[in-house]
């Protein structure tokens, strides 16, 4: 008589432990936060000088911060910030299959723990320089609330293109390629003028958002409806925003107007109206999106047509 014997047990497949994923996870976010604050390291993270400093200082004499907390460099502080959630932001869709489910939430964890710690130490040094009365007071609140508004920016960026449907992650990474911009900029402008790099790197700053903005929306494709408005929220962004940037930059560069608001808001305002209607500004940077964003669809419909042909061959 044979004995009919239970089918053995299959062995339990190995998963890697929750901490480790979440490790992983805090990791992501630790890493973008990092690159994003690159520059601004590799730059020796000295405090600009100040127009409100309490002493006479040189350069190299101001104290270390995480930040570049300045009236001169608010584009650059919001792209360290923005830049490092975006590539946190990339890192966890491009990973989203071996992450666990809540990889986002540890993600944006261990970004802001290295961006609002970076903030909260900046501005004890900021702080702790200044001169005493109600300007300085005014200028570390300003500082404060670029600080919070970039950091909420790039969480809502680092949301959008984690997790968000393809339309929204092409808006948000339209507005991370424009930030690398400023990203670029802010560290040449750091290098000083007495060094080549500057001159030599300056075209990057300019070239490289738009080649990163079509490559996103090439990306996106234009399949869908949603997709072609996003294409098209792309470029608009692509054209408005660096005149916003410009207009904010230079009038919140001049301590003369931050005396007058009327007169640094008409100031702001010209300068956004010139810079967005100039065409040797706006044309150039909208043709080389549009050409990579050609490029890459045209790439995408090639390939797609070639893996169709192996599928009906074989």
């Amino acid at each position: 008589m044979s004995s009919s014997a239970w089918p053995e047990a299959e062995p339990p497949v190995r998963r890697p432990p929750r901490w480790g994923a979440a490790l992983a996870s805090v990791a992501i976010g630790v890493g973008g936060a990092l690159l994003g604050l690159l520059p601004w390291i590799a730059t020796g993270m000295r405090l600009p000088l100040q127009n409100l400093w309490a002493l006479d200082a040189l350069p190299e004499d101001m104290p270390v911060a995480w930040l570049p907390f300045s009236q001169y460099s608010v584009t650059f502080l919001l792209a360290v910030l923005v830049v490092g959630a975006a590539a946190a932001g990339i890192a966890t869709r491009v990973l989203r299959r071996r992450l666990p489910s809540a990889a986002p939430v540890t993600v944006a964890a261990g970004l802001l723990f290295v961006q609002v710690v970076a903030a909260a130490q900046a501005v004890e040094v900021l702080r702790a320089g200044l001169q005493t009365g109600d300007e300085a007071a005014f200028y570390l609140a300003a500082c404060i609330g670029v600080a919070v508004f970039g950091m909420v920016g790039g969480l809502l960026g680092f949301a959008a293109v984690a997790r968000g449907g393809v339309p929204v992650a092409v808006v948000a990474l339209t507005l991370a390629a424009i930030s690398v911009g400023w990203w670029i900029s802010g560290y040449l402008a750091l290098l000083g003028p007495l060094s080549p790099l500057p001159y030599a790197l300056a075209p990057l700053a300019t070239w490289i958002p738009p080649v990163l903005a079509g490559a996103a929306i090439a990306w996106g494709g234009v399949r869908t409806r949603g997709r072609i408005v996003a294409a098209a929220v792309g470029l608009v962004l692509l054209w408005v925003v660096p005149a916003l940037a410009t207009a904010v930059q230079s009038a919140v560069g001049s301590r003369v107007l931050l005396r007058s608001p009327g007169d640094l808001l008409d100031y702001g305002w010209s300068v956004f109206v010139s810079a967005l209607t100039m065409p040797q500004l706006v044309l150039p940077r909208l043709a080389v999106a549009v050409v990579v964003a050609a490029v890459g669809f045209a790439g995408v419909a090639v390939v797609s047509r070639r893996v169709a042909q192996r599928v009906s061959s074989g």
